[in-house]
């Protein structure tokens, strides 16, 4: 569930309606195919704190824990590791958490790409673990990529698809030989995206981000 915006009143209007969404739905006949439920997109780093965050991450708890075991959260590696998140760490509420981290986000050159995603996610699994135990919660990485021919340059952070493909190997390849879950961002282009507009308000292409095109054609082997 998606609670990501800044304003309280709407952050929690947006909670309510989806929670009010997903009660019909989401029975025990459906419920088996539910993996996880995460509330929240990257909340922390859009500014909501954790002591917003963590009542509806045990509102969901208690309303769907016995459908669903696993609740949790999804924030940016960097809000796990600097404390922003250690009152839902520290609160044995949440016991699924997925970490998103970027080498191309840290305007990285591909050749030091791999180094810093694997750093920054061993940063906040270890922080995490640190607070809540090494067994208490599951741990993925909720996303990772890098931009193939056509995306946009951001810093020493080159889009290419040789690129795209040597992150893949080498750094995704990496995390799930650490035994990580990876949700690699993203499956195909998305030819349909406008341009994305950042906090400087510079445009970037979010097209081209797919391991496959937007016919169905991978771009690379997908093997490690």
């Amino acid at each position: 569930m998606n609670n990501d915006r800044s304003n309280r009143a709407d952050a929690q209007e947006s909670y309510d309606s989806e929670k009010a969404a997903l009660q019909p739905v989401l029975t025990s006949e459906y419920a088996p195919y539910v993996y996880a439920l995460t509330i929240g997109s990257e909340s922390l780093y859009r500014g909501v704190s954790a002591q917003e965050l963590l009542p509806r991450i045990k509102d969901t708890k208690t309303s769907f824990s016995e459908l669903v075991p696993r609740i949790g959260t999804v924030d940016s590696w960097n809000k796990f590791q600097d404390g922003a998140a250690d009152p839902i760490l520290t609160s044995g509420v949440p016991n699924f958490l997925m970490v998103n981290a970027f080498g191309y986000w840290q305007q990285q050159d591909i050749n030091n790409a791999t180094a810093t995603y694997l750093d920054d996610l061993q940063q906040a699994i270890g922080h995490i673990q640190n607070l809540a135990g090494l067994s208490t919660i599951e741990i993925w990485n909720g996303e990772t990529g890098w931009p193939g021919d056509g995306g946009s340059d951001y810093g020493d952070a080159h889009a290419s698809t040789v690129n795209a493909e040597k992150f893949f190997k080498t750094g995704v390849c990496a995390a799930l030989a650490w035994g990580v879950n990876v949700f690699y961002f993203e499956a195909f282009d998305e030819s349909w995206k406008p341009n994305s507009v950042g906090d400087t308000g510079a445009e970037g292409d979010e097209t081209h981000w797919g391991a496959f095109t937007d016919s169905r054609t991978p771009k690379f082997s997908l093997n490690c």
